[in-house]
């Protein structure tokens, strides 16, 4: 089973360690057949299971992978996909010292694997991986920014993109925008579209955190259910996968989907289908949500925070153009683009 995973989802290594000082268990899930070492952020997440985890480091990786591609051989740093997973709570089990002790497992894989920021992982945690290991960017004291606002800026160039196709402008003024999810990238994407003007509604399922961005930014705050169901020009996912199942799609009422999220899609194509038969079009996650990825390698070569910015702008606005040319969906085209350009090393 172990084997058919890593093989459904472009990966062939995988790396496990039990943590027994905190009992969480550790996760990298490498590609290391597109290029020779991997490059992705780590998240912290109570999963019911180790299989789970493990299930969600490998689809992540599959993600990052094809970031990687869609970056570019000119752009991507000789990176391929990776994922970091760190099994348990981390409300009472994230200790300096089990990040210490993943700092080391990250060590002990001599650079194949470069990590961040990600779910449950904050700046101020990569300080203390750092102690044990060199492969860690976004620290605060030497890094280039916070990945979540660069992922967030892809974003907003994304839907200004996607707004001209489908509108015959690009402003986002007075566009209405449902975001899911007010994390880090989300609450940086509510900040630009706020900027720009754009009508927002938010949730998440963290009611604190919902409270802060809508008391900052005057939002409209609904339920996590009825996010999917609010009339809306975009609807723009930006926490878990796999929450465009068959049923939320059918509740979907805008004419765009486009977020951060990674890996929305539950059933792949099918999915896509789905909303296409419903006038609606989505674009590919790993297409537009590059911004970390990029500025994660923009830093490991020494680049500046400009430069990965114009990188991003530039990589994201050609690989739409790219795509949205070809007689099929976007996801079809990218997909298309990925098998192709991965064939070819």
């Amino acid at each position: 089973m172990i084997f058919d995973m890593l093989k459904q989802n472009n990966c062939n290594e995988l790396h496990i360690r039990y943590d027994i000082d905190s009992g969480c268990t550790f996760v990298v899930a490498l590609n290391t057949i597109y290029h020779n070492k991997g490059n992705g952020g780590t998240r912290m997440k109570n999963y019911s299971s180790v299989g789970e985890g493990i299930e969600d480091a490998l689809k992540l990786a599959n993600a990052m992978t094809k970031k990687c591609v869609v970056i570019g051989e000119e752009d991507n740093g000789g990176y391929s996909g990776a994922k970091g997973v760190i099994i348990g709570d981390p409300a009472i089990q994230k200790t300096p010292k089990m990040l210490r002790n993943y700092g080391r497992f990250v060590q002990s894989l001599n650079g194949r694997f470069q990590t961040g920021c990600d779910m449950n992982i904050s700046p101020s945690d990569l300080e203390y991986m750092a102690e044990r290991t060199q492969y860690v960017d976004g620290l605060p004291s030497t890094g280039l920014g916070d990945g979540g606002a660069a992922t967030a800026y892809g974003i907003i160039v994304a839907m200004k993109i996607l707004c001209e196709q489908r509108y015959g402008t690009d402003r986002l003024k007075d566009r209405l925008i449902a975001v899911q999810g007010v994390g880090s990238v989300g609450s940086a994407l509510i900040r630009r579209l706020s900027d720009e003007g754009a009508e927002i509604i938010v949730t998440d399922v963290d009611s604190d955190r919902l409270k802060s961005v809508a008391d900052r930014y005057n939002v409209e705050v609904v339920s996590s259910e009825k996010i999917y169901s609010v009339k809306c020009d975009i609807f723009s996912p930006n926490a878990c996968g796999d929450i465009l199942t068959a049923e939320n799609i059918e509740k979907l009422n805008c004419d765009i989907v486009i977020g951060a999220a990674n890996n929305p899609l539950a059933e792949g194509l099918r999915s896509v289908s789905q909303m296409q038969k419903r006038g609606i079009v989505f674009a590919p996650d790993y297409v537009v949500n590059i911004g970390a990825q990029v500025l994660a390698i923009c830093e490991v070569e020494g680049k500046s925070f400009d430069y990965a910015n114009n990188k991003i702008k530039g990589i994201i606005q050609r690989r739409l153009q790219q795509i949205s040319l070809q007689n099929e969906t976007m996801y079809e085209a990218a997909e298309k683009i990925v098998h192709q350009e991965m064939l070819r090393n």
